[in-house]
């Protein structure tokens, strides 16, 4: 089923259907208020156009149209990173206890700080982290938030931060992805860190967008937000069917791990990745 888009040339809509855990509830109004953001920028830059007189505007986006353009994309960008840590906050705790993977990542992360070699938010040596896990009531409680804070202590600026947070809750982006994923974070961080400037441009001395790429770059940042989304949502509402393996990320979108045979294909739309769930043999 193709995605859904608000217009010819417009953002993909979300998915009408509600999320089925309570665990990712949280995550998908986040998302929705992020597409709204994103939507009603992009409407006011076709306003903005439109404004400028005659049906048919000609000639290059005006300066503050492209500040729409660059508003919308950041939004976007914005909208996935608070979508995710939403999502670690919200299932990490309930997807440790059905999905293998993610155990093995909050295994690994103890390991590494008990050794004193993970990052941590909060400046702690291994041994005042393995202090900290003992003074705590709950061992497993405690040191599942220690793995949440420092999952959640950045923002999501690469593919590389966004594979490592996707992992942590059991779904995998693959190196193949990043053709199409890091130039548009590279965009987004031209614009977050360097306000888009290009000194060496003739005539503006800002990156000149144009309006067909930063709607299909901020489609791709909504689709995979809605897919990793989806993805958890599904793990844990059919957890009592779940048996082993995380979602994985290919070009042509989300796969399945290994699950029960009664469940079938379903597709949940594309754009330029192809959003599809099956089972992988």
């Amino acid at each position: 089923m193709p995605t859904k888009r608000s217009g010819k040339s417009g953002l993909r809509q979300l998915t009408s259907k509600p999320v089925s855990s309570e665990e990712c509830r949280n995550a998908a109004l986040v998302l929705k208020h992020a597409h709204d953001s994103a939507s009603a920028l992009l409407k006011a830059f076709n306003l903005a156009k439109s404004q400028r007189g005659g049906k048919v505007v000609r000639g290059m986006t005006t300066d503050p149209e492209q500040d729409l353009l660059r508003a919308m994309l950041v939004m976007a960008a914005a909208g996935l990173d608070a979508m995710a840590k939403q999502l670690i906050e919200d299932s990490l705790p309930a997807l440790v206890q059905i999905d293998p993977a993610v155990k093995k990542g909050l295994e690994t992360f103890i390991a590494r700080r008990i050794k004193g070699d993970g990052e941590s938010t909060r400046g702690l040596s291994g041994g005042k982290f393995v202090a900290r896990i003992l003074a705590a009531p709950s061992h497993q409680a405690q040191v599942i938030r220690e793995y949440i804070e420092e999952l959640t202590g950045g923002s999501l600026q690469s593919v590389g931060e966004l594979r490592r947070t996707a992992e942590a809750l059991g779904v995998r982006i693959t190196a193949t992805d990043d053709r199409t994923l890091q130039p548009i974070f590279n965009i987004r961080n031209t614009i977050i860190h360097e306000l888009d400037m290009n000194l060496q441009g003739d005539r503006r001395k800002r990156n000149l967008r144009k309006e067909g790429d930063m709607i299909r770059h901020t489609n791709v940042l909504l689709e995979v937000a809605e897919n990793m989304r989806d993805a958890v949502d599904r793990k844990l509402a059919e957890s009592g069917r779940l048996a082993t393996g995380p979602f994985f990320w290919y070009p042509e979108g989300f796969l399945g791990g290994t699950y029960s045979p009664s469940w079938g294909p379903v597709n949940v739309g594309e754009v330029r990745i192809t959003p599809l769930y099956r089972n992988v043999p």
